[in-house]
């Protein structure tokens, strides 16, 4: 069946835990409005981790303007944990999933991920993604290169995504952590399917993972390839020289090419 033909979700994580949690809803929300999306779907914002009732009013009034369906989820299961709650209770074949601080950076953003997602035997399409390895901290991560799509906006079959995280817990940040990660990472369990992962540029294609530390999206030059911003990124790009560069090396390594890693 075509991508097309199949009925999206959109996910935003609205997790009042986080200290900016109001300065991140109105800017996924202002990108989200300036940058039409380019195929239909349902959006859904996830109320999560406020600590009054006061804190959800002003969130849900944020997104007043355009139709949005409402998740209330209770706890702070982090991310991953509230993207699977979502999934479970919603029925729609493909969910595209934002965490609280993701922005919109160009139009047709869902078109070019969908488009990806549909592509002959692909399983997983993120807007960014790494061979960073957390393994000189914690041995139980996959020494690098530690091919994985990050999790702070990807897209999947909605099944697929439930059928491989039945039973996960996600009980602390390490977990979510090794989730994207790890050893048992979403991008690993996707490929053990069989499946392919493509990272997916503003320009609208699908890099596979070889072709990442080319792509110009993820802690490269200018990011000028980034479709999704978030809170690595933006850090990324207001760093000094010096430290660009550590962060070049540390995810890219030995594969970046060399105009890549000093073009800033």
């Amino acid at each position: 069946m075509s991508s097309f033909n199949q009925t999206i979700a959109v996910a935003y994580l609205a997790r009042g835990a986080d200290k900016d949690w109001l300065q991140s809803c109105e800017r996924f929300f202002d990108s989200y409005m300036r940058n039409q999306s380019g195929v239909k779907h349902s959006l859904y914002v996830i109320f999560k981790g406020f600590m009054s009732d006061t804190g959800v009013v002003k969130a849900k009034a944020l997104f007043n303007s355009t139709p949005y369906k409402p998740i209330y989820l209770d706890g702070d299961s982090l991310d991953i944990g509230a993207y699977i709650e979502w999934a479970s209770m919603i029925d729609e074949d493909l969910i595209c999933a934002f965490n609280t601080a993701s922005e919109i950076l160009a139009p047709d953003w869902l078109s070019k991920l969908t488009i990806n997602l549909g592509l002959p035997n692909v399983g997983l399409v993120g807007a960014t993604a790494s061979y960073e390895s957390s393994s000189e901290l914690n041995s139980t991560f996959p020494p690098f290169p530690n091919v994985h799509i990050r999790s702070t906006a990807f897209m999947i079959d909605r099944k697929l995504f439930l059928n491989i995280t039945e039973g996960l817990k996600i009980d602390s940040k390490v977990d979510a952590y090794h989730f994207e990660s790890g050893r048992e990472s979403l991008t690993r369990k996707v490929l053990v399917t069989g499946k392919e992962i493509l990272l997916v540029g503003r320009n609208g294609r699908g890099y596979s993972p070889q072709s990442w530390a080319a792509s110009d999206i993820y802690r490269q030059g200018a990011q000028n390839n980034l479709l999704i911003a978030d809170d690595q990124t933006r850090n990324f790009s207001a760093c000094p020289w010096n430290e660009k560069r550590e962060f070049v090396v540390k995810t890219w390594g030995k594969y970046i090419e060399n105009n890549r890693l000093l073009r800033v």
